[in-house]
């Protein structure tokens, strides 16, 4: 077994081990996490713009128990606490999401001008408003660097986001926000995270095709699905979001401090 094979299990055995014990101190910080995530489902059409707001706080209470657990900071009741930590947390989580919003808006771009050049030079009389002349502009030779596009983009933007996953716990372990300063603490560990993150997530994967699949064969109408947004918030929140901060943890404790004052990619 090769040392990055070992460095996957051995993630994958951490988010493992920290789920029960996780679920066990933090389970009223989970469920309040799990509500508040359902609320923007149940909110009048004028105030869907709560929506993301009521998100971010849902994952920053989930989030804030776990990783004050894993670091030994204030327990609250079951986890179930709101300080100065989930504060840094969840400008931590804001700062994430302006960034890869800013990254994903700018590979938009790109692809748009790839697709646009690409079907300028096979059809130098494109015809924008037909859907047909596009067709025809983007097959043939044209469909590999178009269909490569979008893939690389979505390459780029979850190597950003597991490049940014050790921020929420380097923020805790440091006792103050680290977004980009905390860039190179994930340098090397990309394909770790993301091995263990696909074998960690495969149970929760599992569980909801096989739910889906019931579901079909049972025959259950529109009408009697409303428990699917309370299983997908109790898959989040009490497995989801525990196994994956107890491996993130352990991949922030053994991967190397970046040197004071230095950026490493």
């Amino acid at each position: 077994m090769g040392e990055g094979s070992a460095a996957i299990g051995r993630t994958v055995r951490a988010g493992m081990a920290g789920w029960a014990p996780g679920v066990r101190a933090c389970w009223a910080a989970l469920a309040a996490g799990a509500v508040l995530g359902l609320l923007p489902r149940v909110l009048p059409p004028g105030l869907g713009f709560l929506g993301l707001p009521l998100e971010l706080a849902a994952t920053t209470v989930a989030y804030g128990a776990l990783y004050r657990t894993a670091f030994g900071g204030p327990a609250g009741w079951k986890g179930l606490r709101w300080g100065v930590q989930e504060w840094r947390l969840l400008a931590v989580q804001v700062l994430v999401t302006v960034i890869l919003t800013i990254v994903a808006a700018v590979l938009a771009v790109l692809v748009a001008a790839v697709v646009v050049g690409v079907a300028k030079v096979n059809e130098p009389g494109l015809n924008i408003t037909s859907v047909e002349a596009w067709r025809r502009a983007l097959d043939g030779p044209g469909a590999v660097p178009v269909g490569l596009a979008p893939l690389l983009s979505m390459i780029v933007m979850i190597w950003l986001f597991l490049r940014l996953s050790l921020a929420p716990a380097a923020t805790i372990d440091q006792d103050r926000i680290q977004v980009i300063s905390a860039f190179g603490r994930s340098r090397g560990a990309v394909l770790i995270l993301a091995a263990a993150g696909v074998v960690l997530a495969a149970p929760a994967i599992i569980l909801a095709v096989a739910i889906g699949r019931f579901q079909a064969v049972m025959g259950f109408s529109e009408d009697v699905l409303v428990v699917e947004p309370l299983i997908a918030a109790a898959i989040f929140f009490f497995y989801l979001i525990p196994v994956w901060t107890a491996a993130l943890v352990e991949v922030y404790r053994v991967q190397p401090a970046p040197a004071p004052g230095t950026l490493r990619t």
